[in-house]
């Protein structure tokens, strides 16, 4: 099921009137975002910016609200020179004129994904750029708008090239509802429509059963489940880290840690597995578990094509390997991540997830 033109329009119709009611706070949010921007990213501000300032861009975006332990953020962004970051976000808000060069400046700063890029850029450039978000991505997708982009609705990271295509679409979009003679004043706004379509729609419900019943991936990006599950862990209350050295010649994705009373430490560790030497995976977790003896958990992750040949082989190997390592679909990973974001949007609805200045 997805929505025609005539649909679109009525349903923007709605939304209209919805922001001029009880949607009016929501709307001063984001003129009041978009203030806050063009003056933090001024150039005589940015030539002043310390860890402080990194702190504020950290706590204010949407794009980290998923974040439990901002701390963690702003101190890999911080492992860049600050100069360096200084550099990156004059070429992208007073240097560069391109938008794709602006969109590549700030992806060289660490922690600094699409969303949180997107985000930034759609503030300070809102009649030019669009925010890529997972309500954007689902709006699109009941629009009927997935088969005008070369890559999936799924992703979560852009390549400067594809977010120039994505902003296409966004135009096409954007120019469909002004043909029907709808007032959509810029992108900021078009996202949030999209936004209240996945909100007020029963469409979302479809989409969220499809993925549960329907689709079984067979390709993805090793990196996107990896920061994923990264942000799962953090979003639970782990300490997280990724790319870690479990032991000698043992590098694992992602492991998620706790110290809880009179047990000590535990610790899980995720190995995403998308091809390559499934023996090299095993081996890696081998190594994870025999160096490290608070992991309780050895978790592998990738489609279930790859998930069904693996678990053959380490039930081969038996022992206490078999017995520790479970298995995760990367659709699992992203239900996971979507239901825990959304949990915490009502939290913090209801207050009870406010963020302290």
């Amino acid at each position: 099921m997805s929505l025609g033109v005539g649909d679109l329009v009525e349903l923007f119709e709605e939304f209209k009137e919805a922001e001029s009611l009880e949607l009016v706070d929501d709307v001063e949010e984001r003129n009041s975002r978009k203030n806050w921007v063009r003056e933090k990213f001024s150039e005589e501000s940015i030539m002043d910016f310390g860890e402080g300032d990194i702190r504020e861009i950290v706590r204010k975006l949407w794009a980290f609200q998923m974040w439990t332990n901002k701390d963690y953020i702003v101190d890999k962004i911080m492992e860049k020179d600050i100069e360096d970051i200084r550099t990156s976000f004059l070429n992208a808000f007073h240097k560069h004129g391109d938008l794709q060069e602006k969109y590549t400046a700030l992806t060289n700063i660490p922690m600094m994904g699409t969303g949180v890029v997107s985000e930034l850029l759609t503030y300070y450039h809102p009649n030019q750029a669009a925010i890529w978000n997972r309500k954007a991505r689902n709006g699109l997708q009941m629009l009927n708008y997935s088969d005008k982009l070369s890559f999936p609705l799924t992703k979560t990271t852009l390549t400067d090239k594809e977010y120039k295509e994505f902003l296409k679409v966004m135009k096409d979009l954007k120019d469909t509802l002004k043909e029907k003679n709808q007032d959509i004043n810029d992108f900021l706004e078009l996202d949030y429509f999209l936004y209240y379509i996945t909100e007020e729609t029963n469409l979302q419900k479809e989409i969220d059963k499809k993925e549960k019943e329907g689709k079984k991936i067979k390709d993805f990006d090793h990196n996107e489940i990896r920061d994923t599950l990264q942000e799962i862990g953090d979003g639970l209350g782990f300490d997280v880290d990724i790319e870690y050295h479990a032991a000698p010649g043992a590098r694992i994705d992602v492991k998620w840690s706790t110290k809880i009373a009179n047990l000590g430490r535990i610790a899980y560790a995720f190995e995403v597995h998308k091809s390559g030497s499934r023996d090299s995976a095993i081996l890696n977790l081998q190594k994870a578990k025999n160096a490290d003896p608070t992991l309780q958990k050895l978790i592998l992750v990738s489609n279930q094509q790859e998930l069904e040949k693996l678990k053959k082989e380490i039930e081969a190997v038996g022992g206490e390997l078999n017995k520790f390592t479970s298995y995760m679909k990367v659709q699992e990973v992203i239900q996971a991540s979507e239901n825990l974001h959304n949990l915490k949007q009502i939290l913090q609805k209801s207050g009870l997830m406010e963020e302290i200045a």
